[in-house]
């Protein structure tokens, strides 16, 4: 019989896999708090320390690796890390009026707005490095649901 705690633990698990999709919610860090709570409730007994940090650290790996993922794509698309930043900056402020779809319109926006200046209007080079942040921003929450569902897993293989 599962208990309530873990059945908890998991429902919570995937919500903040669910989560991945929504900007601005730390869907790894909260994973990682809940199988700590979790475990905490259980003395550490289960499931066995070896797979809380386990658990731990490939659900703050999901985190870093949604951060991280449209600044490294960005990157690699050519455009400046400031740039990055700052079509980061103005995608979250655009967040609120427009929803999820602010985020993409303020980063693309602002990356081919800045590559246009930096390449003398040179449409295509902007084109191509703001597809790359816009894709690099996008593949970062499916990366992270796929890391976070495998820890949901994980956590339910152990405890059930």
């Amino acid at each position: 019989m599962v208990s309530l705690a873990a059945g908890l633990a998991i429902a919570l698990l995937v919500v903040w896999t669910a989560s991945s999709f929504v900007p601005l919610v730390p869907g790894g860090v909260l994973a990682a708090l809940t199988v700590v709570g979790y475990a905490s409730t259980t003395g550490f007994a289960e499931p066995s320390l070896a797979v809380v940090v386990a658990l731990v650290v490939v659900s703050l790996l999901a985190s870093a690796a949604d951060v991280a993922s449209g600044m490294v794509s960005g990157r690699l698309g050519g455009a400046s890390t400031r740039t990055v930043v700052v079509g980061t900056l103005v995608g979250i402020a655009l967040l609120i009026p427009l929803g999820p779809i602010g985020l993409v319109v303020g980063l693309g926006g602002t990356v081919f707005l800045a590559a246009l200046d930096e390449h003398d209007g040179d449409t295509r080079e902007a084109a191509r490095q703001a597809a790359y942040a816009v894709v690099g921003a996008l593949a970062s929450a499916f990366v992270q649901a796929v890391l976070l569902a495998g820890v949901t897993v994980a956590f339910a293989l152990a405890v059930l």
